[in-house]
């Protein structure tokens, strides 16, 4: 009988269909704490009146990814992870931009 390494896949190579969706769906897990971890940092630096309109955009884009990256029910895991991994992006040079120089609308409007 085979080791149980023998049967390990790496998600850098993934060898077929079931390997890429599984490895999309740890990615996904890692980039939804990731996310989830940044937004409460990027809030953390904003006072009660930007906290409002950053949280209503925050669920506004969670709706146009859900949209954007879904059919019939069906979850496409690489595009959720790439929409996802750019919205970290945003929010932390949001967060940057506000510790270092102060918030305004005008770097709020990168969250929108």
């Amino acid at each position: 009988m085979a080791s149980a390494s023998a049967f390990a896949m790496s998600c850098d190579n993934p060898r077929n269909a079931y390997d890429r969706t599984y490895c999309a769906s740890l990615k996904m897990v890692q980039s939804d704490q990731e996310i989830n971890e940044q937004y409460k940092k990027t809030m953390s630096a904003l006072n009660p009146d930007q906290k409002k309109k950053v949280k209503a955009a925050q669920i506004q884009w969670i709706k146009n990814r859900d949209s954007a990256c879904s059919n019939d029910g069906l979850l496409y895991l690489d595009c959720a992870n790439e929409k996802t991994e750019a919205r970290i992006v945003i929010l932390k040079a949001v967060e940057r931009e506000c510790r270092a120089a102060g918030c305004d609308d005008a770097k709020l409007s990168q969250v929108e």
